[in-house]
């Protein structure tokens, strides 16, 4: 085996891994920073060729004083392949984004008010915050993310791109609601005009967003709401785009929960106008199996992607998650397989 074949086994299986190593404090008064590693990979196959997908993400939390604290999050994404193994319109994978060798997913300064009211400023993503409960963060479709109502209607902070803003969260044993402003367009550069200090309502826009989740007996219930203010599609004309979404984790039981999700973008000029999921989650062991379908509609073209996946924790460091989509777009069906695997140390 020549050092090229070599170097490109020990890739392809690195590809797969996700290691993460942070450091804690159970004093939750201590003065002593955070600090946290992640590298996640992916391989990806159409069972007739393959892909690796690798990203690295480096985050810390430097208290400043007992209630202020600075925070700071990166992202360096690369690719054996940048073109994805098949053309869909949701995203089968959440990992998928251009080349970025080094791109800030926050940095700001966090008030923590009291023990109910935070407050965020600085730059920061919008899925740092929503869509990221622990049901439909089993999945690794791009939809389960962020919802397509949003995420392809505007080119706004999620992932790889964040934004200036504010972001406040209010939190009570079975309730949190949380509110975030930022500009309107997100980027991922230093200079230039896509950099990520830019802030220019005029030319960029406005985009707010705020969500309530209700939590019972395991059970978790969301409803939130969007608005973009552009000029979209370059037109002359400005207007408030509002997008509504609700979906539900409910709890059967201690091992069984099921999801059902909707969202709405109400302006008729939008790309996408609904979107609509329904799926299961099951606990067995050391495993959590999953299975997702949705649907929605972009210029005109139908698609429902449906995943099956389980992420199983081999030990308390080693977990592997494989994933298999089914793409119908416009009835012309597609599968992709995929494997990640985790090491956390």
């Amino acid at each position: 085996m020549n050092s090229f074949t070599t170097r490109a086994t020990f890739f392809a299986i690195l590809s797969g891994t996700s290691i993460s190593v942070a450091a804690q404090d159970s004093d939750s008064t201590s003065m002593r920073p955070t600090f946290a590693v992640t590298y996640t990979g992916e391989i990806q196959t159409d069972f007739k060729k393959s892909r690796q997908l690798n990203m690295l993400e480096l985050s810390a939390e430097l208290p400043l004083s007992e209630n202020i604290s600075a925070n700071v999050a990166t992202v360096s994404y690369a690719a054996t392949d940048e073109e994805p193994l098949t053309e869909d319109i949701q995203g089968y994978s959440n990992l998928e984004g251009e080349k970025l060798a080094l791109a800030i997913s926050v940095a700001g300064l966090t008030w923590h008010i009291n023990d109910r009211h935070t407050l965020f400023a600085g730059i920061r993503r919008i899925d740092e915050d929503y869509f990221c409960s622990d049901a439909i963060a089993l999945y690794t479709n791009s939809s389960c993310g962020v919802f397509p109502t949003i995420s392809c209607n505007y080119d706004i902070a999620t992932y790889p791109k964040a934004s200036l803003g504010v972001h406040y969260a209010y939190e009570r044993e079975n309730l949190t609601v949380q509110a975030s402003l930022y500009n309107g367009t997100g980027h991922n550069r230093f200079t230039g005009r896509d950099n990520i200090f830019r802030i220019c309502p005029k030319s960029d826009g406005v985009f707010a967003i705020g969500q309530m989740e209700y939590r019972h007996n395991d059970s978790h219930y969301y409803l939130g709401a969007s608005m973009h203010h552009d000029d979209l599609g370059g037109t002359a004309d400005r207007e408030v785009r509002p997008t509504a979404w609700t979906y539900a984790e409910q709890a059967l039981g201690d091992n069984l929960t099921l999801i059902a999700a909707y969202s709405h973008a109400f302006s008729s000029d939008n790309p996408c106008r609904n979107f609509f999921g329904v799926g299961a989650n099951y606990s067995l062991g050391k495993a959590e199996l999953g299975v997702f379908s949705d649907y929605t509609r972009v210029d005109g073209v139908n698609e429902w992607a449906t995943e099956l996946t389980a992420n199983i924790n081999f030990t308390e460091h080693i977990s592997v998650q494989p994933a298999l989509h089914i793409i119908d777009t416009d009835s012309h069906t597609k599968c992709i397989g995929m494997l990640r695997l985790g090491i956390s140390l």
